[in-house]
């Protein structure tokens, strides 16, 4: 099993340049990739990166979205031979000493998706807890059990092989939906998904690109597509495990 970093960057150079050094002090390859941040955030990566040698960083010529560049970097590692990717925010809301015990699991489950289950601390915002909550609900409906805990936490574990049969198989958004629709796909295709336990912090003067009217409106676009598909998603699911 070969593991790496994946790292999806928008214009948090700053939060990156501060917690990287907790990152790369794991020892492992680790690929950033930049979805078309401003030209003077990409400088300032361009200019620390080099006294990380195992750091790669990939380049997109616009914004095209979180799960198009988290989707680029699973493509990456895939041609470089590395069968995992440790999936991890630019912002420096996670807990990066939780990346062994993702590793652990992974290696203990090596076919399945490893997701982190957030406990907050007080910077936690309301409206971002009980959005979790309405999530974590609506998933349960589209997968007909509580197998997803969290379907928005942005630190995992992926299986390469496991992301590449649930591309195969299904449409993954580019944009913030891609974070819940991977996880209930991966259910869909039969794809082991296991939770562990992780602190999720909101930095003082943190910078967020979740916009809440847009994102929330693609959060319903892609969580009604999701229903109306579930009902003959999960049979063609029952129907494979029958046979089998």
């Amino acid at each position: 099993m070969r593991f790496c970093l994946l790292i999806p960057h928008y214009n948090h150079h700053e939060q990156l340049e501060r917690f990287l050094p907790s990152v790369m002090a794991h020892d492992l390859p680790c690929v950033i990739v930049d979805d078309g941040s401003r030209p003077e955030s990409v400088a300032h990566l361009q200019r620390i990166l080099p006294q990380y040698p195992k750091v790669t960083l990939l380049t997109m010529p616009r914004n095209r979205g979180k799960g198009r560049a988290v989707k680029t970097g699973i493509c990456w590692a895939t041609m470089n031979g590395f069968t995992h990717a440790i999936q991890i925010d630019a912002d420096g809301q996670h807990d990066v000493q939780d990346i062994p015990r993702f590793i652990e699991e992974a290696q203990k489950y090596p076919d399945a998706i490893i997701s982190g289950q957030p406990s907050f601390d007080k910077s936690a915002p309301a409206a971002r807890r009980h959005g979790r909550k309405v999530t974590t609900f609506i998933c349960a409906l589209e997968t007909f059990s509580f197998a997803i805990r969290d379907g928005l936490c942005g630190f995992r574990a992926y299986s390469l092989a496991a992301f590449e049969k649930i591309e195969d198989a299904f449409y993954i958004g580019n944009r913030m939906d891609a974070d819940t629709e991977i996880l209930v796909k991966a259910i869909w295709a039969g794809v082991p998904v296991r939770f562990i336990p992780t602190a999720v912090i909101y930095p003082e003067n943190n910078i967020s690109h979740f916009q809440y009217l847009r994102d929330n409106l693609l959060l319903i676009k892609v969580h009604s597509r999701l229903l109306l598909s579930a009902p003959w998603n999960l049979c063609a699911m029952w129907w494979r495990r029958f046979k089998n």
